[in-house]
């Protein structure tokens, strides 16, 4: 089997050489790795020319460049295009990657032909005692809990569109106001009778928002991009179940019960988020430009 790999990069300039290193280094056990395609489409950086150098380098990594930024969706249909693999690996641009994860990620497809896609685990970069790393870590723990939990019960984990590989073929293309490309791809996996595996020791991790306002405006993205899967496909994502996150959600307040100040603000941005979010699709302005 061969694999594309597909990395949506907009003004990724500080971040995507770092990766497209660490991608071309990793093992691709019993895969053969094809191409890396960047989109760097509408970026106003020196994205583009990161890429031009790596690609000097290893003739692997292509680019796609140029037009306007529209959207991660857009982007990932630009990638898909062009991949030839029959593997598509999905990147994004910003995370770490860790030892082995791409091995780790691919492995379910190798040895089972049922399974349409597998989804990997991310985490926060760094430890700090900052509320935002906090925060970031208790939401991205919280998503590896309820995963695991669902896994167990034998039910379709949710997809983690940081990281994430999909058969080729699944996915023809993504509707462009799509907020939740990661949850898209698996309603059409199921629809296609193919399993969706959670890979917990795939790991990547993120650099997610250092300020309330990137906070809030990175969740109420999310729960938009949740909120139209069911308005539009009748697709109800995992994470918006409250019984699936009560277990996880009692775990980490345990864990974390002697920083009660920080659980409260987070609870208090959680609802905020979702206020904002429900507000924003209400008005039908999804936020799929990200």
């Amino acid at each position: 089997m061969t694999m594309s790999i597909g990395i949506p990069a907009y003004n990724e300039e500080k971040s995507i050489s770092q990766l497209l290193r660490s991608v071309l280094q990793q093992p691709t056990d019993g895969l053969a790795l094809k191409e890396v395609i960047v989109n760097a489409s509408g970026s106003t950086d020196d994205t583009e020319k990161k890429v031009q150098l790596i690609i000097r380098a290893d003739s692997r990594v292509k680019l796609i460049s140029g037009g306007k930024r529209k959207g991660k969706a857009t982007a990932l249909n630009s990638i898909l295009r062009k991949a030839k693999g029959s593997v598509v690996l999905l990147i994004d641009a910003d995370v770490v990657l860790e030892k082995r994860c791409i091995a780790k990620i691919t492995q379910p497809l190798l040895t089972n032909e049922k399974v349409g896609i597998c989804s990997g685990n991310t985490m926060p970069v760094g430890e700090d005692d900052s509320f935002f790393h906090f925060a970031s870590l208790f939401i991205r723990s919280l998503h590896h809990e309820m995963c695991a939990y669902l896994t167990l019960k034998g039910l379709t984990p949710k997809v983690n569109g940081s990281f994430y590989a999909i058969r080729q073929g699944i996915i023809d293309d993504y509707p462009r106001h799509v907020v939740s490309d990661d949850e898209y791809a698996s309603w059409q996996a199921q629809k296609k009778g193919y399993e969706v595996v959670y890979v917990p020791d795939a790991m990547v991790y993120a650099r997610d928002p250092s300020t309330f306002g990137s906070f809030l405006k990175w969740q109420r993205r999310i729960i938009v991009g949740q909120l139209y899967m069911m308005r539009h496909f009748n697709y109800q994502v995992p994470t918006l179940r409250a019984s699936f996150a009560v277990p996880g959600i009692f775990k980490l307040l345990k864990e974390h019960k002697r920083r009660v100040l920080s659980l409260l603000t987070l609870a208090t941005l959680g609802a905020l988020s979702f206020l904002l979010a429900f507000i924003t699709f209400l008005r039908n302005e999804v936020p799929y430009a990200y």
